[in-house]
């Protein structure tokens, strides 16, 4: 799926004659071609994405992944992920408690979504894909080093909480494997959850994207379908004039473009990671182009962008994962 505006300029193709029938003609098919964008870029999310497309890479049986370039509302890069929770031996993982775990002091080890991957690898656990998730403090740190961090919300790694919640949406996934998305907080009944993440708002709510300021970032979404069998886990790239980034309520109209009836904005900026892991070459594999070293393009020229950009990858707080049984 590529929104290209290319595809649509042969109309706008000055007439070669000089007859007021040509002009005439001439201007019909402008003011056709030029209406046939103005739909085109304002209902381009508001299509329903077709995951039966022969695009679409299946990571595993009932794991998915999508891949947009879309020139519309301005030059993004995305990628989401479809867990099909419906197949069997789809489990979920994410990062555990430091080994000296002290409740808002040292919860977790940051770390890499490709060495989180890694690390599920060497344990013998099968992770076909991982996300970044929930946000961390301290807030700056050393970006790439693996130092003792606090989350900002809710957080369980096999049935063990991890990290307090404080209010935020979170995602849980429960012993039956249901999965549910709402506040959570000291009320919250966790009883019966195997795996919760949290992030820091709605961007989606009963199929609605929620409204939200004009600040474009990479963005790290993960979305529910109303009937709760399909988990989108999305990332669109920022920060680059190669993908310039978007607000929370355009991340929320994405994960509905791609099923999505209820997602959470999660941590992005130079968090926002997506990586596959590729059975062949047995290696954790970058899906998208993260910042992770927190440098931005946008005051920078184009050409030297594409000329020096390396994607950076960021150590994080907490990530979560995609497991399936091996066969």
């Amino acid at each position: 799926m590529k929104y290209e505006r290319s595809e649509i300029s042969s109309p706008l193709s000055p007439p070669t004659s000089k007859s007021p029938l040509a002009f005439i003609f001439a201007a019909l098919a402008l003011f056709v071609a030029t209406s046939w964008l103005l739909v085109w870029t304002a209902s381009a999310q508001d299509r329903a994405f077709d995951w039966g497309r022969a695009d679409v890479g299946p990571l595993a049986p009932g794991i998915n992944r999508a891949h947009v370039q879309s020139e519309t509302p301005r030059r993004l890069n995305i990628n989401c992920v479809r867990v099909d929770t419906a197949t069997k031996g789809i489990s979920f993982y994410t990062t555990p408690r430091a080994k000296k775990w002290t409740s808002d002091k040292e919860e977790t080890i940051r770390q890499t979504t490709r060495d989180f991957v890694r690390a599920a690898h060497e344990a013998r656990r099968n992770m076909v894909a991982a996300i970044n998730a929930d946000a961390f403090s301290p807030w700056p740190a050393p970006w790439d080093q693996a130092t003792p961090t606090n989350l900002r919300g809710l957080a369980i790694s096999k049935g063990r909480i991890v990290s307090q919640p404080s209010g935020t949406p979170s995602l849980l996934v429960r012993n039956d494997g249901r999965l549910e998305m709402t506040i959570t907080d000291g009320n919250t009944d966790v009883h019966g959850v195997l795996v919760a993440v949290s992030g820091f708002g709605y961007c989606i709510e009963n199929g609605v994207p929620v409204a939200s300021d004009d600040v474009k970032h990479p963005r790290t979404g993960y979305g529910l379908s109303e009937d709760r069998r399909f988990l989108f886990l999305m990332t669109i790239d920022g920060r680059r004039h190669a993908s310039l980034g978007c607000t929370i309520a355009e991340a929320g109209e994405w994960l509905r473009h791609f099923g999505a009836y209820t997602g959470i904005n999660m941590d992005g900026g130079g968090s926002t990671t997506l990586v596959r892991w590729d059975p062949k070459t047995k290696s954790a594999e970058l899906l998208n182009q993260p910042v992770g070293n927190g440098q931005t393009w946008h005051d920078k020229d184009p050409a030297l962008e594409q000329q020096n950009y390396r994607p950076t990858e960021r150590a994080n707080g907490n990530n979560f994962g995609v497991i399936v049984a091996n066969r």
